[in-house]
């Protein structure tokens, strides 16, 4: 056998051996039987998306804490947040303070003036409530209509101590998020809990991947994060469209994860990550989306590393960003909250929790953002970027109970 022949078979053994592991995969049973699903074209990088690398300038405090996904400030402005492992921790000057163990995973984390305690969403247990002096866990609700919660996620908190919360999915756990993001049967729901009576309401359902909450400061709606459909939904609570719902935001640039709101009443919006064009190429095909989930972990894509988080007007339309696009300072951000020209930054699996000045606007960022860092309610409206106007279709949610 002469070299040529010798290469020659040595490819086909290759190609024969390629074929085989491909039908191979193909063959494997999927944890999934996905929907067809076609999202739009990412947004380009420009405008309000426009890469930058402001977060660059993040610092990372309390590095040996992991997985600090969220925070919460107290009426002295300790700050506590919850670990992978489990543990509710306080962050004050003297360093972290161990307050409780949820004995799950906590995830949304807040702080309630009503009574001086702290509520928890934990992916595994349920809707918590966490007695920082004394380190009480009591579980306040693990399930609704005859559902068990399988990813409990974030929280909100009323003045009248009305909470609520999501639950991402009610069939994958939190080790499961990518079965459901490939999946696209939206099981997610948004509920609402009365501590006074203990029931729980759901509001709005079939989201897929219910995610961050925001309680805008009139109490009359809620911003929900649907992480997987890269769009932000408001649910009205009271006046005349209560009990209805409608996208306020579409076509986001990343997978929107924990919200907040700013003293200047616009909404902080953390990226997980930016969005993956394969996955967005896959939507289209359940058959290749359920070939990806058959995949093990190791092998299957991984998120893109970007630090991103967004801040939306109170109509949902987008005013700036900070990036880190290299990921090397921060990224898989969960949560941002502002604080005294600052932003705190949460994670879900990295180490510390990240702290950045806030930048003032740019000389460009238009008449939208310049209003609502002055304090101001006249927020130009300007078309496009998601936002949805008076003219656009108000889908009903499910009925919420009397009272």
């Amino acid at each position: 056998m002469d070299r040529r022949q010798l290469t020659f078979a040595v490819l086909r053994g290759v190609a024969v051996f390629g074929a085989a592991l491909v039908v191979t995969w193909l063959a494997l049973p999927s944890p999934i039987g996905s929907l067809a699903w076609i999202p739009s074209p990412a947004p380009a990088l420009d405008g309000p998306y426009r890469m930058n690398t402001l977060l660059e300038a993040t610092e990372r405090r309390f590095p040996e804490l992991v997985g600090g996904e969220d925070v919460a400030f107290d009426d002295n402005g300790f700050i506590y947040t919850g670990l992978a492992d489990g543990r509710i921790m306080r962050l004050d000057p003297t360093g972290a303070v161990f307050v409780a163990n949820t004995m799950g995973r906590p995830l949304g984390i807040e702080y309630s003036p009503v009574d001086g305690l702290l509520y928890v969403c934990d992916a595994d247990r349920g809707l918590l409530q966490v007695d920082p002096r004394d380190g009480k866990v009591t579980v306040l609700v693990d399930g609704a209509e005859g559902e068990r919660f399988a990813f409990t996620n974030d929280l909100e908190i009323a003045h009248d101590g009305i909470i609520y919360f999501t639950d991402a999915s009610s069939v994958w756990g939190k080790d499961k998020y990518t079965e459901d993001l490939l999946d696209q049967r939206p099981t997610g729901r948004v509920m609402r809990y009365d501590p006074q009576t203990g029931a729980v309401t759901v509001l709005m359902r079939e989201l897929s991947f219910a995610n961050g909450l925001a309680l805008m400061p009139d109490e009359k709606s809620l911003i929900v994060a649907e992480t997987g459909r890269y769009r932000l939904w408001r649910i009205w609570l009271d006046g005349e469209r209560r009990n209805l719902s409608e996208v306020i935001t579409e076509n986001l640039p990343g997978f929107p994860d924990n919200l907040s709101v700013s003293p200047r009443g616009t909404v902080w919006v953390a990226m997980a990550s930016t969005r993956k064009r394969l996955l967005d190429m896959a939507h289209p095909y359940p058959f290749a989306k359920d070939a990806l989930a058959s995949l093990p972990k190791s092998l299957r894509p991984k998120a893109v590393r970007w630090g991103f988080v967004l801040e939306v007007d109170a109509d949902g339309r987008p005013l700036r960003s900070l990036q880190d696009p290299s990921g090397d300072v921060v990224d898989a951000i969960t949560s941002a909250e502002e604080r005294e020209g600052h932003l705190w930054l949460g994670t879900l699996t990295g180490k510390g929790i990240g702290v950045v000045k806030l930048p003032p606007p740019p000389v460009d960022a238009g008449p939208s953002l310049k209003t609502a860092v002055d304090g101001k309610n006249d927020v130009a409206s300007d078309a496009g970027d998601g936002a949805v106007d008076a003219a656009d279709p108000v889908v009903p949610v499910v009925p919420v109970a009397a009272g």
